[in-house]
């Protein structure tokens, strides 16, 4: 714990950064419990841990802290003897914390050191988050007093700012009334006090007159029995104000402690060793709360990411399905292939059992290029529909898969336009297709120009013998291994017969399960692409597993550190 060593100091702010890397965003159990623990403890690296490390005899910093009400600043400007905090009848008054030190030591308390995320003023107004900095001969050098806002004030930023200068604490007089020290607030921070082993005194102000012999040995026993023995107890009784302040004997023992300390080094340094001791013996437990968390959150992150993996492998299978056994074979199509390729000619063809049977097939597909586009329009037309249809089923399937989950209903929950495909798919769905065809026009120009009279019915009309193998595709039930039937009418198995005659029956089997793959890799593409507006969004919420993985190393370094 020596500040000639830094390795305590470089492993805490290593724990620093992997404390403020990890987000925690994502909607789970005890989620908002460890974001604050999370902060709290990255603030006190940064506000205590790090500058008392690195200056054990730099001013004592005490931090008068407690309830909306309780007089903290009216405490101060009595003990002070001026008016150095605002106070009034107003709830909240104190907005922007209020730092009194001696005019000696202004400089220790100007140059960021502590509290380093906080803007210094020495103006009579601060604004917001600024730290109002107020020299005055009413502290004593060696510490200095600083007046937080209410920890149980009605704006959120005041509650958080004070719990981040009470972590700043080498010293908490922790401020409460007669009628509300039992309450639950202040004493959900006497117990972060206990975890913390700070250095404790409590101020209960407005004591009616005679009861101070009730509450003061009541409170210390609740104390005890927190496990906070021997805390100081200051009881002020209720009185008059002279001046808007204490009467000089009200606020007596409260004076002496401060003087008691600004007088004594060796007193001050015994109250920063243990405060700072206790920070430290706390730092392992907190961050083993805040890693547990990010574990949590990284097994939601994945079972979100298992969820789209999931429907992506559903919305694949499905669309195979609907892709084969000629259900996609709308009677437009097959009555433009049957024109296209004109079945009676090429029937009596191939019953002929003529030699010269590619030759026929040449001549009846060439010339032809205007009704193959038409056929080829039409199944662009009907395959973009299907893919926009599974593209919504799936979109709609990861939505409701999220949404049966705590950390996906934050995420979807408000956004309707991830119920359905995005506008992307539906302008990218055509071009997929007339991609996927041009890909089977390369694929039996390929295949083919290595037998020279396929290769010439090819010259004539490729475009018809890709649409042909395009139907093939799309009546093929049982697989693609053999025995292949055409489920559709007889006009689309003739695409089959067709093939077979050019390419022969291994070939043809070899084409049908190529374009096949193609078709499913393409569209399956589309579908990833779409997919990925979830992971987008599931990642601007979660933290990379590689960050909780620094964390715990982090808590690591620091425990060998010490």
């Amino acid at each position: 714990m020596s500040p000639a060593d830094p390795a305590l100091s470089d492993a805490l702010g290593r724990l620093r950064d992997a404390l403020t890397s990890t987000t925690l965003r994502l909607g789970i159990v005890g989620g908002d419990e460890a974001r604050a623990e999370r902060d709290e403890l990255a603030n006190q690296i940064d506000d205590h841990l790090l500058p008392r490390l690195a200056s054990m005899d730099a001013p004592l910093l005490a931090v008068i802290g407690g309830s909306t009400g309780a007089g903290k600043s009216t405490i101060v400007n009595s003990v002070v003897g001026d008016d150095v905090s605002a106070a009034g009848v107003l709830r909240p008054t104190t907005r922007s914390p209020v730092l009194i030190c001696h005019p000696d030591e202004v400089a220790a308390f100007s140059d960021g050191r502590v509290l380093p995320d906080l803007p210094r003023t020495t103006s009579a107004e601060a604004v917001g988050r600024q730290l109002a900095v107020r020299p005055h001969t009413g502290i004593g050098p060696g510490l200095a007093l600083l007046d937080a806002p209410d920890i149980d004030s009605i704006e959120d930023a005041n509650r958080e700012l004070a719990t981040q200068l009470l972590g700043a604490a080498d010293l908490w007089l922790f401020t409460t009334t007669a009628a509300r020290y039992a309450d639950a607030v202040p004493w959900a921070f006497l117990r972060r006090a206990v975890e913390r082993g700070v250095t404790l005194a409590v101020v209960v102000n407005r004591v009616p007159p005679g009861a101070a012999d009730e509450i003061a040995p009541h409170l210390s026993s609740m104390l005890t029995e927190a496990g906070l023995p021997d805390v100081p107890i200051f009881a002020i009784d209720e009185g008059e104000l002279v001046d808007e302040r204490l009467p000089g004997d009200a606020v007596a023992p409260v004076r002496g402690l401060l003087d008691d300390l600004a007088g004594d080094a060796e007193q001050r340094r015994e109250v920063i060793r243990r405060t700072l001791a206790g920070a430290l013996d706390s730092v392992e437990a907190r961050s083993a709360r805040v890693l547990g968390a990010a574990r949590h959150h990284d097994e939601a992150a994945a079972e979100l990411l298992d969820d789209v993996t999931t429907e992506l492998e559903r919305a694949r299978r499905r669309l195979a399905d609907d892709l084969s056994g000629g259900t996609l074979l709308r009677d437009e199509v097959l009555d433009r292939w049957q024109e296209l390729i004109g079945t009676g000619e090429l029937m009596r063809a191939l019953q002929s059992r003529l030699s010269s049977l590619r030759d026929r097939i040449a001549a009846a597909f060439t010339g032809r290029q205007r009704q193959a586009e038409d056929v080829a329009g039409e199944l662009t037309s009907t395959i973009e529909r299907l893919v926009v249809d599974h593209a919504d089923a799936l979109a709609d399937a990861i939505h409701r898969s999220w949404l049966d989950r705590r950390a996906g209903v934050a995420l979807v929950d408000d956004d309707s336009t991830l119920r359905r495909a995005s506008l992307d798919v539906r302008d990218q769905a055509a071009r997929t297709v007339r991609d996927w065809q041009g890909d089977v026009l390369a694929l039996v120009a390929e295949r083919g120009s290595s037998k020279r009279t396929t290769a010439r019915v090819l010259a004539g009309g490729i475009n018809t013998v890709g649409i042909g193998l395009m139907i093939l595709v799309f009546s093929q039930t049982g697989g693609l291994t053999g025995g292949e039937v055409a489920v559709a009418s007889g006009t689309a198995g003739l695409s089959q017969t067709l093939l077979n005659a050019l390419f022969g029956e291994q070939a043809v089997r070899d084409l049908t399960r190529d374009a096949r793959t193609m078709l499913l890799d393409r569209i399956g593409a589309l579908f990833e692409a779409d997919a990925n507006r979830y992971r987008t969004l599931l990642w601007a919420h979660a933290t990379p597993p590689e960050i909780t993985d620094e964390l715990a190393g982090a808590i690591a370094a620091v425990e060998s550190a010490r």
